[in-house]
């Protein structure tokens, strides 16, 4: 199908002659590729393919100046005042045209020179996907003139400013293409010339391919497309690269920021796929930056103490920080949002603050994670029955977000106190309530509509990277699943916080209902969240408060909670702002905390750290859950790693994590004895925890050929069999017998041994002091 407004025909110019011919050279700003596409310009003339993707042109680039694409010259006859076009991307072998990648927006206007005579031109056309503007620079001869009947104009006339603030000169004296003459206030302009030029402004000529230009000043392509000889200093490039490929992400993101409302969602969800990376689950480690009292601490500048702490983070292996709800809120903590896109009225900082501890995080390496609190909103005006259900934005300095946020009763939840009744939808069937503000109806679709252009305003004015989602048990997963697909997150994680399973004796030891409830919030948001493990949390805050290890053991044999599971969507965390801090509504134990950070940090899913623990609990506490972090990050364990549970007794938990295994741990107040020390290394250890790592391979030295090689060793004798005799015993539950030894390796061995030395010490100290 023809693309937005393209034509069937085109009509005659009618105002003055057009030049026979016009050479056109386009050149186009793209980073939509994959390896093996290219970019391809089509358009309403026969020499564009006529709409059609198999007569496309074709435009190449090289590593230097990517993502700078040009094409050869292409000959239009220049039979109407304008020509239309588009950027498309699809296979460099152009034979998959049904599967090309058509950029949105209008169709592009590329004006024809005219002339009376019937004089020549030559064009080079500059673009980028997305961006309906395009910029010449033009090389006239024979009298020619841009526009059609605007006669001819003297070399040092301007054109007037098009809307990218460029003002560029014609150069009629056929000597070659006029120059661009950028202003310096054209900062994309600017940043797209640095991909192409050194700082002297000479071409970067470290590359292995360069953009040849024959002596007419045209694109030479096939030359372009021969490597070069020349050495290239491959760290030397990849640092570039990646200061590159940093300095371009941001320019996008500043450009999408701009044209967000002028962008059908569509084209803007792939452009921002392009500058926000998923996380790799592997290597994530999140740290939630704030606790319940957070926003009273500097002076109402809390963003500035969290930046103050970015290279502690960074040095810990932190990925992630989890900042508090963002936006105006009738409750301090931020859990009470009324003016959503209001970031100046949040009690944490203003809007330059937050933006400012943004652009540390990422210069760091530190994804931003939002707290976005939807289940429920706040009015800020009554109805004319004295209801708080009449919400604005918030938003005053952007008029193309009119409207936006801006709800009245319609909005709410039939049923609920606030409502008006001129909503659509009764809550779900399975939604928590929420009474201290109006219930959101997410199923309505304007709803939908405002809550993901807020989201993806997140993402591009303020910078965040990913969404943990608040309360999530009050509407449905289906609308998380469709407010990631809507902003396109890094990741995302929620939180269900639901009952789990007591009777009298307390917590039952089987939690699988709590758990499935978690695994069905995942699927019905088609995995696109996570989901923090309350599970686990209530598990192992019981084991190591009562001794009772016994619980880290389902009854197959896994981890007991979601992440025994599902590991890869599961957000393991010791406390929270709720559950700890100064509202402790759930706490861990105290004196176990760093016990708990052990388990979860050697473990699969991923681990999230709170505010407290890392910075408010001291420099030695932070140490320890730095070093368990160390441990996990070189043992290279994934985010789904097998857990072989090899004790779970009531004094003892005793695991390997890994295949092969890579890390070990022990809790609890009994010794664990000692492993193989030719595959363990100690880690980090304290009060009834203790971490061994995998030792790595060392590369075996090659030994120098002028040493000779020792003569063969003689064969060794048979080791002569070891009488042994003793009266059976049990331990542990095993029975051991003279033959049940003697069939025991030097690792069974070692554990046994380790497990009788201390009761025959202490036995021979109670003896002597009789």
């Amino acid at each position: 199908p023809l693309p937005l407004g393209a034509p069937q025909s085109r009509p005659a110019s009618l105002g003055g002659m057009a030049a026979e011919s016009v050479s056109v050279t386009f050149h186009v700003e793209c980073t939509k590729t994959k390896p093996g596409d290219a970019v391809f310009i089509v358009g309403s003339t026969p020499e564009l393919g006529a709409w059609k993707v198999a007569g496309a042109v074709p435009c190449i680039t090289s590593r230097q100046v990517f993502p700078m694409w040009s094409s050869e010259a292409v000959t239009l006859s220049a039979a109407s005042e304008k020509v239309e076009f588009k950027v498309i991307v699809m296979a460099a072998s152009g034979d998959q045209p049904d599967k090309a990648t058509w950029e949105g927006g209008p169709n592009r206007v590329l004006h024809m020179p005219k002339t009376p005579s019937g004089g020549g031109a030559q064009l080079a056309a500059s673009c980028a996907w997305g961006e309906p503007e395009v910029t010449y620079r033009t090389k006239l001869t024979g009298g020619a003139s841009v526009g059609g009947g605007q006669g001819k104009r003297s070399s040092d006339d301007k054109m007037g400013r098009v809307e990218t603030g460029v003002h560029f000169q014609i150069d009629e004296t056929g000597d070659g293409l006029g120059e661009l003459k950028p202003l310096t206030s054209m900062t994309r302009m600017a940043s797209r010339n640095s991909a192409l030029l050194g700082s002297s402004g000479s071409m970067i000529k470290r590359g292995s391919r360069h953009m040849c230009i024959s002596s007419d000043g045209l694109l030479n392509a096939e030359m372009s497309r021969t490597p070069s000889l020349m050495l290239v200093d491959a760290d030397e490039l990849a640092e570039e690269v990646a200061a590159r490929s940093e300095e371009m992400e941001e320019l996008e993101r500043q450009k999408l920021n701009q044209m967000q409302r002028r962008m059908p969602s569509g084209s803007l969800l792939e452009s921002m796929r392009g500058i926000i990376d998923t996380a790799d689950k592997n290597n994530t480690v999140m740290l939630q930056g704030f606790n319940w009292e957070s926003w009273r601490a500097g002076g109402g500048d809390w963003y500035s103490i969290v930046q103050t702490k970015i290279q502690t983070m960074s040095d810990m292996g932190i990925t992630d920080v989890w900042l508090p709800p963002p936006s105006q809120s009738v409750a301090p903590q931020g859990y009470l949002p009324s003016q959503l896109f209001n970031i100046d009225g949040s009690k944490y900082g203003d809007q330059a603050a937050l933006e400012g501890l943004v652009k540390a995080m990422h210069e760091s390496g530190i994804r931003a994670v939002a707290d976005i609190v939807v289940n429920h909103r706040c009015g800020d005006k009554q109805d004319s029955q004295g209801r708080w259900n009449q919400f604005t934005s918030g938003m005053e300095s952007r008029p193309s977000f009119a409207g936006v946020m801006d709800w009245g009763g319609w909005a709410i939840t039939l049923g609920d106190k606030f409502s008006d009744g001129t909503g659509q939808n009764h809550p779900g069937q399975f939604d928590g309530k929420f009474d201290a503000a109006p219930d959101i109806d997410h199923a309505n679709k304007k709803v939908q509509e405002s809550i993901s252009i807020w989201l993806r305003w997140l993402q591009l004015q303020i910078g965040f990277d990913a969404w943990r989602f608040d309360f999530v048990k009050g509407y449905s997963a289906e609308f998380v699943g469709l407010y990631c697909k809507k902003s396109a997150p890094a990741w995302a994680v929620g939180e269900l916080w639901g009952d789990m399973q007591y009777d009298d004796s307390g917590l039952q030891h089987n939690q699988d209902r709590h758990r499935q409830d978690a695994v069905n919030w995942i699927n019905a948001t088609d995995k696109q969240s996570t989901a923090f493990d309350f599970t686990t949390k209530g598990v192992l805050q019981e084991a190591v408060k009562n001794c009772q290890y016994w619980r880290l053991k389902d009854s197959n044999g896994k981890p007991p909670g979601l992440l025994g599971w599902m590991p890869k969507h599961a957000v393991t965390f010791i406390d929270n702002h709720d559950t700890g801090s100064t509202q402790r509504h759930w706490p861990f134990p105290d004196d176990k905390v760093l016990v708990g950070y052990a388990y979860i940090i050697t473990h699969p899913g991923i681990p999230s750290l709170f505010w407290d623990h890392v910075f408010d609990w001291g420099e030695h506490h932070r140490n320890q859950i730095k070093a368990l972090l160390r441990a996990r990050r070189e043992s290279g364990i994934p985010v789904d790693a097998p857990v072989k549970i090899q004790c779970a007794d009531h004094d003892l938990y005793l695991a390997e994590i890994g295949s092969p295994p890579a890390l070990r741990v022990a809790l609890g107040p009994r010794h664990a004895g000692e492993p193989d020390r030719n595959y363990w290394s100690n880690g980090p250890a304290g009060n009834q925890f203790r971490v061994w790592v995998h030792k790595k391979e060392e590369k075996k030295e090659e030994k120098s050929k002028a040493v000779p090689s020792p003569p063969p060793a003689a064969a060794p004798s048979p080791k002569a069999q070891v009488a042994v005799s003793f009266t059976p015993i049990t331990v542990d539950g095993q029975q051991l017998t003279p033959e049940n030894i003697k069939g025991m390796n030097k690792n069974d061995l070692g554990k046994v041994c380790a497990k009788l030395e201390p009761v025959v010490k202490a036995a021979k100290d109670v003896m002597a002091s009789k």
